[in-house]
């Protein structure tokens, strides 16, 4: 028997990233976890809260993950996968420290693919999501 789940999210993002979405320089959100039932689930409705007290500014819906790899070859290269065509605004450098973690052979995170993007004119408070306070990263929204 499958266990129920919710198909809204809210995010915590900082407001220079939130700045760049609401440009559509930025379509990729990198995050080192993805939703557990995303192939099961046609899409997600996630809630943009920006961080800082900004409250939450936007949703978009994602349908789309792509697997990003951060792996040191024998010779003490540093290696990212999977990173051509996405739109992440986050140099090379810093995406490896972010995701790489020295006590995994291979380290790795998520693109999370932003879509259908939608800015609210007034920002929206975390209590109308049934939240206290946001995320870290991100949560189920159950309401």
């Amino acid at each position: 028997m499958s266990t129920p789940h919710s198909n809204e999210i809210m995010i915590s993002i900082r407001p220079k990233w939130v700045d760049l979405i609401r440009s559509g320089q930025k379509t990729d959100e990198i995050r080192k976890t993805r939703p557990a039932r995303l192939g099961e689930t046609p899409f997600y409705r996630v809630y943009i809260y920006q961080t800082g007290g900004g409250g939450v500014v936007g949703t978009f819906i994602l349908r789309k993950v792509t697997y990003v790899q951060a792996y040191v070859d024998t010779y003490g290269m540093k290696h990212l996968t999977n990173t051509i065509g996405l739109r992440h605004c986050i140099d090379d450098y810093e995406l490896f420290e972010y995701l790489y973690n020295e006590n995994v052979r291979k380290s790795a995170g998520w693109a999370w693919r932003i879509s259908e993007l939608q800015m609210f004119e007034k920002p929206m408070k975390l209590e109308q999501f049934g939240l206290k306070r946001p995320p870290q990263s991100w949560c189920y929204l159950w309401r």
